[in-house]
């Protein structure tokens, strides 16, 4: 009898350890870290931003006498001089001044918002091949270029105009 009682008090002792343990393990997510706000070039509170086309762009500190930007993460210990400014990325006179926002002049945005590359199409294999610019660009026989959101584009692009969602 006593050996009964025994193996329940060690069930008793081994079933209230084990109860302890689950509950000790289970996170109430109030030890957890804050969440890292970082921005598009994993820099913790950054200030870079991405456009519509995926682009990461740096804010800057912009000398509007030498014409020269210096790229920053943050504004931590920042001093402007007389002739600097900060220009944020993704700010209207960023975005007015950056040629390179949303892809530059080879790139379009549709009436969804979403961003399309021109490319170099052959006619012969039906690939096309997505660019960013024209620069030493040599095209094949079977090649053309179809410029994103163009008449030829928009025609021919099944993807054109349809991300909307109502």
């Amino acid at each position: 009898m006593k050996t009964m009682k025994t193996m329940k008090t060690m069930k008793t002792i081994l079933s209230i350890f084990m109860l302890t343990m689950i509950f000790y393990a289970c996170d109430t997510g109030t030890n957890l870290p804050a969440p890292l706000n970082l921005d598009c070039n994993d820099i913790e509170n950054g200030l870079a931003v991405a456009d519509e086309c995926g682009t990461c762009h740096q804010s800057y500190v912009y000398d509007f006498v030498t014409h020269v930007p210096a790229y920053i993460n943050d504004t931590t210990g920042l001093v402007l001089g007389a002739t600097e400014m900060i220009v944020i990325a993704g700010s209207p006179e960023d975005i007015a001044s950056n040629p390179n926002w949303n892809g530059g002049p080879l790139a379009a945005i549709d009436s969804c918002g979403d961003c399309h590359q021109s490319y170099v199409y052959d006619f012969v294999t039906h690939v096309p091949e997505y660019i960013n610019d024209t620069t030493g660009l040599v095209l094949g026989a079977t090649q053309m270029i179809v410029i994103a959101g163009s008449p030829e584009d928009i025609a021919s692009n099944p993807n054109w105009n349809t991300g909307c969602t109502e």
